[in-house]
């Protein structure tokens, strides 16, 4: 019971970090909203508009993984994943191949051999990519998170139902026949 507490703790100190930053930070909360949404603005610039649902997505994916994860350090059983898992999981892979084809339309669209220009090209391609490598990147954590549920942990009772099992597998040795 206590080493679930520890977990509990730990992950508690791990989601109050960037509560910690933002206080030690100074700034107003006009300003901090500013600074937040300018971050946004220049995330979904980099990847693409795909970013919105890719963040949705893996905020849900990642709170399983970060479930089975402090499970297995507790030594708890967690379970077979969620039932909506493994959509999530093709939804990521799918809005990544939408930002990538999204990319390379706006880059390519409208454009005739002579108006190539290399600066607004490698930007857009480069905004394809992205969205490709988040999209595969929060999959991938997804089919983790899937394929192992629990690896075989131990739980808490079966762990204090071993030296049950012992000493019933003693006594029908002890009343067999010679």
């Amino acid at each position: 019971m206590l080493r679930v507490s520890l977990v509990g703790l730990a992950l508690a100190a791990l989601a109050g970090i960037p509560f910690g930053a933002i206080a030690a930070s100074g700034l107003a909360p006009a300003e901090l909203l500013g600074a937040g949404f300018d971050g946004l603005s220049a995330a979904v610039d980099a990847v693409g508009w795909v970013l919105v649902p890719q963040i949705v997505l893996a905020v849900a994916i990642l709170s399983v993984a970060l479930h089975q994860v402090a499970g297995r350090l507790a030594g708890v059983r967690v379970g077979s994943a969620p039932q909506w898992l493994e959509p999530a999981v093709e939804s990521a892979l799918l809005l990544g191949l939408l930002g990538t084809i999204h990319g390379m339309v706006r880059g390519f669209v409208g454009l005739s051999p002579d108006e190539l220009q290399p600066g607004p090209l490698v930007h857009s391609l480069g905004i394809a990519l992205r969205s490709s490598f988040v999209g595969f990147l929060i999959a991938l954590v997804g089919v983790w998170a899937k394929a192992h549920p629990d690896d075989g942990v131990p739980t808490q009772s079966s762990a204090a139902a071993e030296p049950e099992a012992e000493s019933a597998r003693r006594l029908r040795r002890e009343a067999e026949p010679a």
